[in-house]
């Protein structure tokens, strides 16, 4: 699943193609990735004709700003991508799903084997209604988070996102210190902090030293400064390499290219192979259904 840096490089190669174009015509031909319309026909009257005049991103979401003031959210899912193609002649990958045709003549494909993911279009909230943000969310101290999510109240839910938001790692201790499940869950806990996934909570942890399966209320303040560090480090990095791009391919940016971060990677699909630092055989175990790298020796 494309994680925050991946769909951060998205907006990024977006954001320099696509703001000031206008959407002439939308076509849908599976009903299921606009699923929060009552049909394809709402999708359609909601975003035909309209300019793009922003493209922000709050956790694994995509937010097109539109001309009218309305907002479209993507969210790529498992398999999403979002592409360009210079002109409608050029051959459409198997399962696009829409298609939007801009006034320049090229146009933006929404591409989705597994059909997880979605686009809809915003619901403004009515005269006297309050946007209830996410109680992690509030503890930032900055950035331009809360306005986003105050702005699409479908993602008001989002908790923390580090590079969105400023949270300083006094607060981020206190996010710790009141949950005592296991840490990988609570990293990859939409609602807690959002952006991360399966391949950033486990370079985070490993680049912090700290394993897994420790209950996040147990870290000590050295632990959780280290941790709060990694996240950043981790996430920032990857953003500066274009995200990863895994053996299946799944991920490319809108111009088809492939991110390089997973050529970093210290333990993620590399099961078997060195760490970096003492030498010993990267581990891989099934929690919860899902793979987590590790080194035993370097994260305790």
């Amino acid at each position: 699943m494309p994680e925050l840096p991946e769909v951060e490089t998205v907006r990024s190669v977006l954001s320099r193609d696509m703001v000031g174009k206008k959407i002439k015509t939308v076509a849908v031909t599976n009903g299921r990735v606009v699923r929060r319309h009552k049909n394809a026909k709402d999708f359609r009257e909601r975003t035909e004709g309209r300019t793009v005049k922003s493209i922000n991103r709050l956790g694994k979401y995509l937010i097109f700003g539109f001309d009218d003031g309305t907002k479209m959210v993507a969210h790529l899912g498992m398999s999403g991508q979002l592409l360009r193609a210079k002109a409608a002649k050029d051959p459409k990958p198997k399962h696009t799903h829409i298609v939007f045709t801009l006034n320049s003549g090229g146009e933006l494909r929404y591409v989705d084997p597994r059909t997880f993911g979605e686009l809809f279009v915003s619901t403004p909230l009515v005269d006297g209604q309050a946007v209830e943000i996410s109680k992690f969310a509030r503890l930032s101290i900055g950035g331009d988070g809360l306005a986003l999510r105050a702005a699409v109240p479908e993602l008001a839910h989002l908790g923390i996102d580090f590079i969105e938001d400023q949270i300083g790692w006094e607060r981020f201790a206190a996010i710790l210190r009141s949950r005592e499940t296991p840490l990988k869950a609570v990293l990859m806990d939409q609602d807690i902090i959002a952006g991360l996934g399966n391949i950033y909570a486990d370079e985070t942890l490993y680049n912090a030293g700290i394993l897994y399966d420790r209950s996040a209320e147990s870290l000590s303040t050295i632990e959780i400064r280290r941790l709060h560090r990694a996240i950043t480090e981790v996430l920032t990095d990857a953003i500066k390499h274009r995200g990863s791009t895994l053996d299946d391919e799944q991920f490319v940016d809108p111009e088809g290219r492939a991110g390089d971060y997973q050529n970093l990677h210290q333990v993620y699909n590399r099961e078997g192979q060195p760490c970096g630092q003492c030498r010993a055989a990267i581990l891989r175990v099934i929690v919860r259904g899902r793979s987590t790298f590790y080194c035993a020796k370097c994260q305790n």
